[in-house]
């Protein structure tokens, strides 16, 4: 399975992004557990015209010890909301603290699994794996700018 990750700075100490993660999710959660989110490709890279492709995912997250038992590591994967041919994601999602106490960098971390069989991972190889990059790194940018307001004033969920 092709492995994706992608990192995003906050201007908060790794504590309390952990707890505004926390936050974000549980505001979210519904009553079956499931978080809805919207995944962007966007289609013209380093441009803010907002023409992307998106697809909303079913996620979910559960936050436990890691398996060192060093820190509380966010589990993640989704699943493509209504089905299609779209990947399925499973993966983790930590907080790290930088040399300047007062920042920290979210990241996501995972293996993604291309639907359509052969023809799907032909796929992936020539275009999939670089959408899969992009979405994943514009989802933790506009995770990273909903919980830090000093990194946009537009919450982006």
């Amino acid at each position: 399975m092709p492995r994706v990750r992608a990192a995003a700075a906050v201007q908060y100490p790794a504590k309390t992004a952990q707890r505004l993660l926390a936050k974000f999710m549980d505001e979210r959660r519904r009553g079956d557990g499931s978080i809805r989110l919207p995944l962007r490709v966007p289609l013209r890279e380093g441009r803010r015209d907002g023409l992307s492709l998106e697809r909303e995912v079913v996620m979910r997250f559960r936050l436990e010890r890691d398996p060192k038992n060093l820190d509380d590591t966010f589990y993640i994967d989704w699943v493509p909301s209504g089905g299609g041919p779209y990947p399925t994601f499973s993966g983790f999602m930590n907080v790290y603290a930088d040399a300047d106490s007062r920042v920290s960098r979210i990241e996501i971390d995972g293996t993604y699994m291309p639907p359509g069989g052969l023809l799907g991972r032909t796929f992936d190889a020539v275009l999939g794996n670089r959408m899969a990059r992009a979405s994943l790194t514009d989802f933790v940018k506009r995770l990273a700018c909903d919980i830090d307001p000093a990194a946009s004033s537009n919450k982006r969920f």
